[in-house]
């Protein structure tokens, strides 16, 4: 089991076995890639380029795929997937990023969500195609992802959704197809609270069952500018991790803004030795990987 941390700033906390730098995040600014850190990018969403070209935002029946529409859990502005220009120079600067970087991870290489796209370009290519609606964005997504496997010369992550059922209708996302290209999954499970455990740990066990490559569960720690009160506890965090460990991931990644960020996390569980000893009675080689991994820490918050 891995452990990696998955940070804002170009930070590596002590204790992980990998770090994930965002070199390009939803809101489009770029950051220069660190040679020892897995650079993740942002591929769709993209709110700079939807700034430069407003022409080029994903369409749906329900509206755009822009911040502030409430028919979709979008937080920020989703370049159309077909959208030529975008594509061809995203494949051009993750091709630049895997060449500075140790590997690259992905998010939001997929359509927006249920319903996109459907600007005149998307639906002159689904007609000429001549294949039905959900097969066509299927074959958008898989053969856009076959390219970026080609510019990729080291290890690609590809973050999915945390929806093991229906990703292939909302996003077009087929996940044996991205099978064939991925060293490995991300499933994003970002929350701001984890303190029903089980919905996760469930989610975990779908996944495990569904994906032919490894996979890790990404879970949220501490964002930028966040308020203490408004982030999942460290016995939360500990605790979910356990669970989706005995689900059957086979390692996590923790966001948070930077190293100090992580830290905190880091002596809160450490020093939380009676919840520790509850979780060891959930049982398994897997539980055990996480309480010895949070044992390591012992050495670093001193």
């Amino acid at each position: 089991m891995k452990f990696g941390s998955f940070t804002f700033q170009p930070q590596k906390p002590e204790g992980f076995d990998l770090h994930v730098f965002r070199v390009k995040i939803e809101t489009g600014i770029r950051f220069q890639p660190v040679h020892d850190m897995v650079s993740n990018v942002a591929v769709f969403a993209d709110n700079v380029a939807v700034k430069d070209h407003p022409d080029w935002i994903s369409q749906s029946p329900l509206g755009p795929a822009k911040i502030g529409n409430p028919n979709f859990n979008i937080y920020w502005n989703i370049v159309c997937q077909t959208q030529p220009e975008h594509r061809a120079e995203q494949l051009k600067y993750i091709a630049e990023v895997d060449r500075q970087s140790p590997g690259v991870c992905l998010n939001n290489q997929y359509f927006a969500d249920h319903g996109h796209c459907t600007c005149s370009r998307c639906q002159e290519l689904w007609k000429n195609s001549g294949l039905s609606w959900l097969e066509w964005r299927r074959k958008e997504v898989t053969d856009y992802i076959a390219q970026i496997r080609e510019n990729v010369k080291k290890d690609l992550i590809l973050s999915i959704q945390p929806d093991p059922v229906t990703s292939l209708e909302r996003y077009g996302v087929d996940f044996d197809d991205l099978a064939k290209y991925a060293d490995a999954f991300n499933v994003v499970m970002f929350s701001k609270n984890y303190a029903t455990p089980w919905y996760f740990e469930m989610l975990t066990r779908n996944f495990k069952k569904l994906l032919k490559k490894p996979f890790y569960i990404s879970l949220y720690v501490y964002g930028p500018g966040d308020n203490p009160k408004d982030v999942p506890t460290p016995a939360e965090i500990l605790t979910v991790s356990v669970r989706c460990a005995r689900a059957g991931a086979d390692g996590f990644l923790y966001l948070t803004d930077g190293a100090s960020q992580m830290l905190d996390y880091q002596k809160a569980v450490v020093a939380d030795t009676q919840l520790r000893e509850r979780l060891r009675s959930y049982g398994g080689k897997p539980v055990q990987e996480v309480l010895d991994r949070v044992a390591s820490w012992e050495k670093i918050v001193k």
